[in-house]
């Protein structure tokens, strides 16, 4: 008699590809990362500092030193995802994440919230979506663009949906209690699904990537697609700086330009809503924007979608140091939206495409980990900027120079696999 695992994964396996199915939880996991991320953190910050009687700026500095450690923490758990597997790592960094939570719901000094926060920036923002964009290229090879767009689209939602649920929870009873039945969705939601649905491969269930057709017994054993260089190995390549300088730039960027943007359009004369709605005019950019970037790299290089979304980020900011009209605000919105959505994609292809599978999550955790810190050190520059000259016209000249830096190196960078639309020719099993 067939175990119920072996029944349960034939009937996946007969009533076709599974790795939508996978895509979807990949999603669903991209989503309930919300409350560990800054957007859905920021809901709770006024009744916590309310509630705990603590500094603001001592405050943030616990958030920054949780999020440095998170960015620290990354680079060994990428290689914990390459040696347990992602369905095992999703699992425990899920698990994690309801544990940070519900850790969180009970704060009460200074040493509290820093434990906290970096509990909860490493398994909720950190493991769990490194673990999920490990997932995919697994599952998806010829399609991997279309994926990815597909998978951007649960972060947007999330964008959209986890601030203004955690307000609602919090109105009605409290940040602690607020934060527990996040918690308990997570537990209810994410983690069955994660256990039922997911496998590490389409091998597993007797499946090919891309819904690929079962090759005949008889034909011949191909070589694996399992191919890519240790980390090591890739850090000697010049195409994997030039890629990590990719993803690191645009965080800083973002972030830092994020935190301050509503201080930036008040010296303009511009009100606090209207710096909200540049962030809805942006997402309205972003989704179609990665719909198409999806297209794109699945039919040409990612190379070079990843250069002109580095320029769009320049442009974007050379609008902002203009910016003091409401239009003019709201055009600099839908270029950064252009830039986002084009960037995200980009770069969630290109790691697969250059460096392969076999080592990605070391390779993708080290990545990371420097997009998180850049994250992390983003609002500082600006800020000291403004305090020593008065504006921040000097930081924002700066930063729009910075993207120019990676869109020239990752044209011409070389090495490991190359970039191409899918997986470069795989080394011998």
């Amino acid at each position: 008699m067939k175990s119920r695992r072996a029944i349960f994964d034939g009937i996946k396996t007969d009533r076709g590809f599974s790795g939508w199915w996978v895509l979807a939880v990949a999603g669903l996991a991209l989503f309930w990362s919300g409350p560990s991320q800054t957007y859905g953190v920021s809901s709770f910050v006024e009744p916590m500092l309310d509630d705990l009687e603590m500094p603001r700026s001592m405050f943030s500095l616990y958030y920054s030193v949780g999020t440095m450690f998170s960015a620290i923490a990354l680079i060994p758990l990428g290689r914990v995802i390459d040696r347990w597997g992602t369905k095992r790592s999703l699992l425990v960094s899920s698990v994690g994440l309801v544990a940070a939570l519900l850790f969180a719901s009970t704060m009460r000094g200074p040493l509290m919230v820093l434990v906290a926060f970096a509990f909860l920036r490493t398994m909720g923002a950190g493991l769990l979506p490194l673990a999920a964009r490990t997932l995919v290229p697994f599952w998806f090879v010829q399609r991997r663009g279309r994926a990815f767009s597909l998978l951007g689209l649960a972060t947007t939602l999330s964008v959209a949906t986890i601030p203004a649920v955690g307000v609602f929870l919090i109105d009605r009873m409290g940040w602690r209690a607020a934060w527990r039945w996040e918690a308990l969705a997570i537990a209810l939601i994410l983690i069955p699904a994660i256990a039922f649905i997911v496998h590490d491969r389409p091998e597993d269930v007797g499946q090919r990537a891309d819904g690929e057709p079962p090759e005949p017994e008889d034909a011949p054993v191909s070589r694996s697609l399992d191919w890519g260089p240790t980390l090591h190995e890739a850090m000697r390549t010049p195409i994997f700086w030039a890629m990590v300088l990719a993803g690191a730039i645009p965080a800083l960027v973002l972030t830092g330009v994020s935190f301050n943007q509503v201080s930036l359009f008040e010296e303009r004369g511009m009100s606090a809503g209207l710096a909200a709605a540049t962030f809805t005019v942006e997402s309205m950019v972003a989704l179609p924007m990665a719909l198409f970037a999806g297209w794109l790299v699945d039919r040409k290089a990612p190379r070079y979608a990843i250069a002109v979304s580095e320029v769009l980020f320049t442009i974007t900011l050379i609008w902002l140091l203009f910016a003091d009209t409401p239009t003019s605000a709201l055009t600099y919105a839908a270029w950064r939206g252009a830039a986002v959505g084009l960037w995200m994609v980009a770069m969630d292809v290109a790691w697969p495409a250059v460096f392969g599978r076999r080592h990605l999550g070391a390779i993708r955790g080290f990545g990371n980990s420097a997009g998180i810190a850049a994250a992390a050190l983003g609002p500082s520059p600006i800020g000291f900027s403004h305090d020593l000259f008065g504006s921040y016209s000097n930081a924002i000249v700066v930063l729009a120079v910075l993207p120019l830096i990676p869109a020239v190196w990752i044209l011409v960078a070389r090495g490991a696999g190359s970039f191409k639309p899918q997986d470069p020719e795989p080394q011998p099993a």
